[in-house]
């Protein structure tokens, strides 16, 4: 079985957090956003599997507010057999609470590569429901260099630097607001939601590093931009990208790329999590093409869920 415990009693088996979206301080921030928090342990001196999830109209999410959610572990190496009876586990605890649903969207493999593994074949076997995998992409940066990116990368980079593009790191909150601003647009001419204000980011700014950046032209317009998240020792993780629409005639994305990956590289990090190139697990083939031109690697990114029959919730 299952036990919803206090956050202290939670923190003392899992003091580390596998990525930003389960720390206490992102919780704490979207808390609002659900009914309840839910802490869910064994109940046990020996926890080593932990389930951070909201409640709301009575279904059990995590994520709750977030990209994905997923669990805490004390590591990476837990038998397949701790796992599978924790999600059998979680089963019956939805059963008790008389939840009607339960929906995880687990992080992408470079965040707990094996866990990831194990997770995935104990859903399936314990007749979760698994939903059209999501494709992420992946930049691993100790290959990226940019003496070596595809001829068609290297060609529009020259064009960029002839037009004379400048790539800024912004730090004022003005020039923030500016560079939430072309996303905004873009979002705003693609007819796409953007699902964050402003001052949300702020907020989350407040927790961990936020970094803001512009791409511009020699009359200082705004050509492009992107916000990143710098949540994880290892890994940034882009939450919005994108340019000026109607298009400037210049290379501004591949040139915001190319920067991009040079400027985390320099910083010593080892990933860029460049976030969804599908929408409800369909693909967005343009953008799929687009971001493995630049070096990526394409990913997926699993959700599952699970509803109590009906004769149980009805008994």
């Amino acid at each position: 079985m299952l036990i919803d415990v206090s956050k202290d009693i939670y923190r003392k088996y899992f003091t580390e957090d596998p990525h930003p979206f389960i720390t206490e301080e992102f919780i704490k921030l979207v808390e609002h956003k659900t009914d309840k928090v839910v802490r869910l342990i064994e109940p046990d001196d020996k926890a080593i599997l932990g389930l951070i999830a909201g409640v709301k109209n009575n279904v059990l999410s995590s994520p709750f507010s977030a990209p994905f959610g997923g669990l805490h572990f004390t590591n990476e190496n837990i038998f397949y057999e701790e796992i599978f009876h924790f999600l059998t586990h979680l089963k019956e605890y939805a059963m008790n609470q008389n939840l009607t649903k339960i929906v995880i969207t687990l992080p992408p493999n470079i965040y707990n590569t094996s866990l990831n593994a194990k997770l995935v074949n104990a859903f399936v076997r314990l007749d979760y429901t698994m939903h059209l995998p999501d494709i992420v992409n992946i930049v691993k940066l100790s290959d990226f260099n940019i003496s070596n990116v595809k001829k068609i990368v290297k060609r529009k980079l020259k064009a960029a630097i002839k037009n004379n593009l400048t790539f800024i790191h912004i730090t004022d909150e003005k020039k923030m607001a500016e560079s939430y601003d072309v996303i905004l647009n873009n979002r705003t001419m693609l007819g796409r939601d953007i699902y964050m204000s402003f001052a949300d980011l702020m907020d989350v700014n407040k927790i961990l590093p936020v970094d803001f950046f512009l791409v511009k032209n020699p009359d200082h317009e705004n050509l492009g931009a992107a916000i990143f998240y710098r949540g994880h020792k290892n890994i940034v993780q882009a939450i919005f990208l994108g340019d000026i629409i109607p298009r400037k005639p210049f290379p501004t994305m591949d040139f915001l790329f190319v920067n991009l990956f040079s400027f985390y590289k320099n910083l010593g990090f080892d990933f860029i999590d460049l976030g969804l190139s599908s929408k409800d697990g369909i693909p967005n083939d343009g953008l799929i093409r687009f971001k493995e031109v630049h070096n990526s690697i394409s990913s997926l990114r699993f959700t599952f869920s699970w509803s109590p029959p009906e004769k149980t919730k009805n008994s």
